[in-house]
């Protein structure tokens, strides 16, 4: 068991709760609940930035938070379980933008949690914002890259280094 304080060595990496990812959801909250329909911007546009932003945001908070629930080792296991969320965000959101009955059951649930009628635009012209899936995935990638590797055992740093 660790001590009061250090950090496991199954830590959860840092994939949602970084600036860009929490910029996005603040973006889609304040898009959805403000912005649209309020005539500021063209509906089009605000529609757009809901994409985008949420298809930016969501995988990356699923992953972090099924890592919080089920800690993996190693960066090529926290990015597997990014390119799953970003696969299974983009499944859903491809089926509730092409499929009515997709639509029908993501509204109806919507409405539920949130108390209040909720609207899903049937749009496949929003497909291409899956490809904004590969950038989050990327950010992903890259944040282990420099910000998340592993740290060295206790030690190890100078030996065999030559310094």
């Amino acid at each position: 068991m660790a001590a009061m304080g250090a950090e496991p060595t199954g830590a959860c990496p840092r994939l949602f709760t970084r600036a860009l990812p929490v910029a996005c959801m603040g973006l889609v909250a304040l898009n959805d609940h403000w912005l649209k329909g309020s005539g500021l911007l063209p509906g089009w546009l605000t529609g757009k930035l809901s994409d985008v932003a949420g298809l930016y945001f969501a995988p990356l908070l699923l992953a972090e938070l099924s890592l919080l629930a089920w800690p993996a080792s190693g960066p090529p296991a926290v990015l597997r379980r990014v390119v799953v969320a970003a696969l299974a965000v983009g499944g859903v959101f491809t089926a509730i933008k092409t499929w009515p009955a997709a639509d029908a059951l993501y509204e109806a649930g919507l409405s539920a949690l949130w108390r209040h009628p909720a609207r899903n635009t049937m749009d496949p012209t929003d497909l291409l914002a899956l490809l904004v899936l590969g950038l989050a995935v990327g950010a992903a990638w890259r944040s282990m890259d420099h910000d998340e590797a592993p740290a060295l055992p206790a030690g190890g740093q100078g030996k065999g280094a030559g310094r």
